[in-house]
């Protein structure tokens, strides 16, 4: 089974998102991290970018909305949004 490409990122501060990203590597995922104090337009676009499967941002409910309509609009429906948990 090939390895899942993972965005991760953060709207805010990215501290949990890098622990996050750690975790997901150690599981053998395929991570490409973009930091913290991103937009969820910045985060579509490097999911598009990147041809991950998966984009996993440490972020409030409303920009985890605006994330999943920036892909929509982009035409990456098949790009799975998860919150960073």
């Amino acid at each position: 089974m090939a390895a899942e490409r993972i965005v991760v990122g953060s709207v805010g501060d990215d501290a949990d998102a890098r622990t996050l990203a750690r975790r997901l590597r150690d599981a053998g995922h395929e991570i490409v991290f973009v930091g913290g104090s991103q937009s969820p337009e910045q985060l579509a676009a490097a999911a598009v970018a990147e041809d991950a499967v998966r984009v996993v941002v440490d972020a409030g409910s409303p920009a985890l909305q605006q994330l999943r309509e920036a892909l929509d609009a982009l035409g990456a429906r098949d790009i799975v949004v998860e919150p960073a948990v």
